[in-house]
């Protein structure tokens, strides 16, 4: 099954484009409508890349079904760049890879005295690793899942970001963007992370798995 890729330069002339880089609750409610059809919400991850001063913005965004980038508000992209291409195609075991994320890592808590098999359910926290060796080993232990191996990884920002739309209360989630290179255990197991995303909070821009052979 094939992936659509897609790379779009947003336009800072654009009030709307403006509005959405400023809370990633509004960008992913703006791409939602290149992803509505008749079957309802198409799923599709999204992120929002670095970029350096005096170069515009760009999204990637990843869907398993084809966009429609006429749905978007007129202007509010400067140019789109889109390929597909099956990840089970290019992934092979034994093969290293050079990967980049950006993720909310996290952990779950239980408090004290709270049964974890019974009563823990309704208590469950989940806390945001600040951290950069704690993000790391939230990192490895993903990479345990998506069949990888022998992981050399680093953290190359962090931070939070908070949204001011969900369920019309503020939500601030820690976020780190982690690039490293790790070898392929299991193709089938990182092919399907790659379709699906890795984290929480993926409407907000994160999860979105970038990876190529080295």
């Amino acid at each position: 099954m094939t992936l659509h890729l897609a790379k779009l330069t947003l336009n800072l002339q654009s009030r709307q484009a403006r509005k959405d880089l400023a809370d990633p609750y509004d960008m992913h409610r703006t791409l939602n409508r290149a992803f509505t059809g008749p079957d309802g919400l198409s799923p599709f991850l999204w992120r929002l890349e670095d970029s350096r001063p005096g170069e515009l913005p760009v999204l990637l965004v990843q869907s398993k079904d084809a966009p429609d980038w006429q749905q978007l508000p007129e202007h509010w992209s400067v140019d789109q760049a889109q390929r597909v291409w099956e990840p089970e195609k290019v992934i092979r075991p034994g093969q290293w890879v050079r990967f980049r994320v950006l993720v909310n890592p996290t952990i779950t808590t239980v408090p004290k005295g709270v049964d974890v098999q019974g009563s823990a359910r309704g208590h469950r926290k989940r806390l945001g690793l600040t951290k950069a060796e704690d993000q790391l080993g939230w990192l490895q232990r993903q990479g345990q899942r998506l069949g990888l191996r022998d992981m050399d990884a680093t953290v190359v920002r962090s931070g939070k970001v908070r949204s001011s739309k969900k369920k019309g209360h503020p939500m601030t989630v820690v976020i780190a963007l982690l690039e490293g290179q790790a070898l392929v255990g299991d193709a089938a197991a990182l092919a399907g992370g790659i379709r699906t995303g890795i984290g929480h909070a993926r409407m907000l821009g994160l999860g979105l798995i970038s990876v190529a052979p080295l």
